[in-house]
């Protein structure tokens, strides 16, 4: 049920690290910028999903919808329709074919605060070294890092071996906005384990669906590219 990567993450990961949630045999990646609540830690950090793995235990990840449509769960929920050309329902599915994290895990509503947390800047560092480059993590065939400026072009080159190839804003319209760009990149070696990651800013609220759309145009065309398209529909 739980891979074995999955596991050894968990084995040498603290019992406090903050892992995510959703279905981690999923081909999708998603990492937002951080978690909103605190207690949302305890719910899916290591600790619990050690449990899980010594249980043999699934996790629900079906869920009634009960947020804002500007919530971050309905554009990953949007995402996950796109991507898999699924009809808008009242539920929350996504995380069955995506696991979730955050690229930084001090809870925070807003940006401007978590900066203000002495620990964000060492904290989001060492994150990147120790959880981002694990084994688990870098096998994904698919990485959106919806998280902005937490990390930067060069961090993604370097921790997930990729290569920058195209980039645009959706709509594309005239306007000088930075709200709706992502950036597309390619492993290296694309023979050798093909990986699409996507950079793109936090997927909430004023986020278009033209950017949903076209991104989600991206990972289908990747998914089916590797054969891995079919698998998850079915």
């Amino acid at each position: 049920m739980y891979s074995e990567n999955f596991k050894n993450l968990i084995d040498t990961c603290s019992e406090e690290t903050y892992i995510g949630r959703g279905n981690p045999n999923a081909s999708i990646l998603l990492v937002g910028k951080e978690y909103s609540k605190p207690n949302e830690k305890a719910e899916f950090e290591s600790k619990f999903w050690k449990e899980k793995i010594a249980k043999n235990e699934i996790v629900n990840l079906t869920h009634i919808k009960n947020v804002g449509e500007g919530h971050t769960w309905n554009k990953y929920q949007n995402l996950h329709d796109f991507i898999f050309e699924k009809t808008k329902t009242d539920k929350f599915d996504f995380e069955e074919l995506i696991f979730t994290t955050e690229m930084s895990e001090i809870p925070q509503k807003n940006t401007v605060n978590a900066r203000k947390n002495p620990e964000f800047k060492p904290k989001l560092v060492q994150r990147k070294i120790d959880f981002f480059r694990s084994k688990f993590i870098q096998d994904f065939p698919v990485i959106v890092l919806a998280c902005s400026d937490y990390i930067t072009p060069h961090e993604i080159y370097d921790i997930f071996d990729v290569a920058f190839e195209i980039g645009g804003k959706f709509p594309n319209d005239d306007s000088n906005s930075m709200q709706n760009h992502f950036w597309v990149h390619y492993n290296k070696d694309k023979n050798k384990n093909p990986k699409l990651v996507i950079h793109t800013r936090q997927l909430s609220v004023d986020v278009s669906n033209d950017l949903l759309k076209e991104m989600g145009k991206v990972i289908r065309n990747h998914l089916k590219s590797i054969d891995l398209y079919n698998k998850n529909v079915e």
